[in-house]
């Protein structure tokens, strides 16, 4: 009599950690080649963020309006419009959601400000000033195809060489420190000079 095996389930993969980690090549290859086209697309035609949204919501409001009518002319009913409601909970959970990220957003820009060390705060200045210039220079649908490529790049490379990056900004962090404690103690010797000498002159006048 042959015994009844039971194996467990294999652990369900994450689709978009497969994709940014490229481990399904061929998706998200197609995902970056399709997004590179449109994105010269739209560049080639001159298409703004405000015309791509308006386009996208002319062809939504155009297919419910067919929908809609094939429905009264075919079967002569009204279309159930009951299951577009949004639920209560639906709402509570994303006001729940949006709350908690301006919250951590608030808690982060206090830590980075005032408990951060000046590494971290000098290096979150310029990711943000950088950001900044970025939003000058390119336009919204732009800066989403930078933001999908950096995401199908850098977590790839990241998983691939995090350990090197570590140790370089590790060691770029230390001769920072040490620059700036040299710095630092010059700046003091500097004001404790100009103290003694001001208190000399004081002595002397009197």
């Amino acid at each position: 009599m042959a015994n009844d095996v039971t194996k467990d389930p294999s652990p369900k993969s994450d689709i978009v950690e497969d994709i940014y980690l490229w481990r399904r090549k061929k998706l998200a290859f197609s995902i970056l080649s399709v997004s590179t086209s449109t994105w010269i697309l739209l560049n080639f035609y001159g298409f703004t963020t405000i015309t791509i949204i308006s386009w996208i919501g002319i062809a939504v409001v155009s297919m419910v309006f067919l929908w809609g009518s094939l429905l009264r002319l075919l079967s002569k009913v009204e279309p159930e419009l009951s299951g577009l409601e949004v639920s209560e909970e639906f709402v509570v959970e994303t006001v729940r959601s949006c709350r908690m990220l301006m919250e951590e957003m608030v808690r982060w820009m206090f830590r980075v400000g005032a408990e951060s060390e000046w590494f971290v705060f000098a290096r979150t200045d310029l990711g943000l000033w950088v950001l900044s210039r970025i939003g000058n220079l390119v336009d919204f649908h732009t800066c989403l195809f930078i933001g999908l490529v950096m995401g199908l790049t850098v977590p790839k490379l990241w998983d691939k060489y995090g350990d090197q990056i570590q140790k370089q900004l590790g060691s770029l962090k230390d001769k920072s420190k040490g620059a700036y404690n040299t710095t630092h103690e010059k700046i003091l010797l500097m004001k404790n000079k100009l103290q003694r000498g001001t208190e000399e002159k004081v002595k002397k006048s009197e």
